[in-house]
């Protein structure tokens, strides 16, 4: 393998990472947002889908909207089952929070979409991942287990089966899209991050809806409306998308779970939650796990699309 090669995957490796690490400074701008305004959690995550589509549409303004409707013409239902997937599992993870509890729903939800995507790898290649392979999802995995489950709340899971099938769902319709938007990720990054944030956001809005959309009348609070739109949205999903085009899939959902390590330090620092010495060996686990993903050598993902 070329030096070039080499260099670009370990390029991508590091993007998703960056995407990852992004995403984790959600949870506590959210929560600041709810503190503030009494805002639902869907609520807030259309907002967040909102405010993306709207900035990268000034972005681009015209020219951008003939690139979209160009990428739509190419990808019309690749396009439509990842918008719709992005806002879908979104809102099933709200509802697994809310009947589960968020460690619960966190565990089930990011744990099974690595497990997913690697099981999908397997069946695609027509044979068993690797021993290694299957070392470094399964310390990633432990890792995720003891971060998420850090804390106890002490609150108990209203609707607790409920809860745990709206995780799943969540999980399993991240790691569809991930796969999906690997067949486009050639495309425009920044492009495909806007067309899906405005499905997203349609299919969101009867959600917060229902859970009641008001304008957050605050000032901070708006602000973190916008952080959440564009940095855990837009530069998150570009860095995605980016990484996504010498990635493979399943790699790359073992690299997501550096969110919740970073949203658990976030808090730590921010809100000042304690980490456990649990978590701090659920940490190391999740470290070494994408350490190893990015010292060994990296190999081409079958079915993979080539840039145009």
């Amino acid at each position: 393998m070329s030096v070039s090669t080499h260099l670009r995957a370990r390029t991508g490796l590091l993007a998703v990472c960056g995407g990852a690490v992004l995403w984790g400074t959600t949870g506590v701008a959210v929560r600041i947002i709810q503190e503030r305004t009494g805002l639902a959690a869907v609520t807030v995550g259309f907002y967040r889908v909102l405010v993306a589509a709207v900035v990268v549409a000034l972005v681009f303004r015209a020219s951008g909207l003939r690139t979209a409707a160009r990428v739509l013409r190419r990808y019309p239902v690749a396009l439509l089952v990842c918008g719709a997937g992005f806002g879908a599992y979104q809102a099933l993870y709200f509802i697994g929070v809310q009947d589960v509890g968020v460690s619960i729903s966190t565990l089930v939800s990011l744990g099974i979409a690595p497990v997913a995507l690697t099981v999908g790898g397997a069946l695609a290649r027509r044979r068993l991942p690797g021993a290694a392979s299957l070392a470094v999802l399964a310390c990633a995995v432990v890792g995720l287990a003891l971060v998420s489950l850090r804390t106890s709340s002490g609150v108990p899971a209203p609707h607790p089966a409920l809860g745990v099938l709206a995780s799943v769902g969540s999980g399993l319709g991240y790691a569809a899209i991930t796969a999906l938007s690997r067949r486009m990720s050639h495309e425009d990054p920044l492009v495909l991050t806007g067309v899906t944030s405005a499905i997203a956001t349609v299919v969101l809005l009867p959600f917060a809806i229902a859970a009641g959309l008001r304008l957050p009348h605050d000032g901070i609070a708006s602000m973190w409306v916008v952080y959440i739109g564009v940095v855990p949205t837009i530069c998150a999903y570009w860095l995605f998308y980016r990484g996504l085009r010498s990635t493979a899939s399943e790699v790359a959902g073992v690299l997501t779970l550096l969110e919740p390590l970073t949203a658990a330090v976030v808090a730590a620092i921010v809100v000042h939650e304690q980490l456990t010495p649990v978590a701090i060996v659920g940490g190391g686990l999740m470290l070494v796990a994408v350490a190893a993903l990015y010292l060994r050598r990296p190999a081409p993902e079958v079915g993979e699309v080539p840039p145009p």
